[in-house]
């Protein structure tokens, strides 16, 4: 088993839960009913809670494999210790907690206005709602400068970290199978998944909730995750970050095209538009 082989299984197995998809929810709900795009938001969010905590501790102990991190530390210290906690739930995913905690207890009506009263505390809400706005841009922005490396913009790096590779597997093998997981494979998989699961009574149909299942399906077919990168960086792989750059941005020029099919289809067959 390579180093090579354990980015592509990454890359196959976990997908851009975050910005993709709220770039994507912005530009086709924006003009519509705030409620659906409100309703996306949520469905998106509450998806990206159960899966960054599972990307950054299995999936980072997969793409890492048997390099560790440069640290003082070996990673035995208490302190060394509660950052490996903290990585399992970083900002959007305590975001997320705070909020569906918020809104399943009484403090609710302590931000959240009604058509009877006014909640004292209403201003704090549309300030973070307001500041809740620019999370789309930014996204983009985090998206971009992730791809730059692979676009060639920060080609002078000399780390002696790199992926290590028992053979050499070409970039189109690789973008392939990459591709044929991501855009055929794991669309086909949610779709079955969420048929058998509505007819075992165990999930909604597709009629009592569209949204749920446009947003599964728009997860399942996304790209796969620009925090590889940052998990590379961050282990002091620098090299190794530049290449998974290099062929995530591959992946993202060619992805366009099976992502709007499956998007289009989705929205059509949902009527959700």
């Amino acid at each position: 088993e390579t180093d090579e082989g354990r980015a592509t299984s990454v890359c196959c197995a976990f997908n851009n839960a975050g910005v993709v998809p709220l770039i994507f929810s912005e530009a086709l709900f924006r003009h519509d009913e705030p409620s659906k795009l409100n309703n996306c938001y949520a469905q998106i969010s509450l998806y990206l809670a159960g899966w960054s905590p599972v990307f950054w501790s299995f999936g980072r102990n997969v793409l890492i494999g048997n390099h560790k991190e440069h640290s003082p530390s070996s990673g035995k210290s208490l302190s060394q210790k509660v950052q490996n906690v903290a990585k399992l739930f970083p900002p959007p995913v305590i975001a997320t907690l705070i909020g569906v905690f918020i809104a399943l207890s009484p403090l609710q009506s302590l931000f959240m206005s009604s058509s009877e009263k006014r909640a004292p505390l209403s201003v704090v809400y549309n300030s973070l709602q307001n500041f809740g706005r620019a999370a789309s841009p930014l996204s983009l922005l985090v998206l971009t400068s992730s791809l730059a490396i692979g676009a060639g913009m920060n080609a002078n790096i000399s780390e002696s970290t790199t992926f290590q590779t028992k053979t050499e597997v070409s970039l189109f093998r690789r973008w392939a199978v990459l591709s044929l997981t991501r855009f055929v494979l794991s669309p086909l998989l949610m779709l079955t998944t969420l048929k058998s699961m509505a007819k075992m009574s165990l999930l909604k149909s597709a009629d009592a909730d569209p949204m749920l299942w446009f947003v599964l399906i728009l997860e399942s077919c996304m790209p796969p995750a620009q925090n590889s990168v940052l998990m590379l960086q961050v282990a002091n792989m620098r090299s190794a970050a530049s290449s998974m750059a290099k062929f995530l941005f591959s992946i993202y020029m060619t992805s366009m095209i099976p992502i709007v099919i499956i998007v289009s289809y989705s929205i059509h067959a949902l009527r959700l538009q």
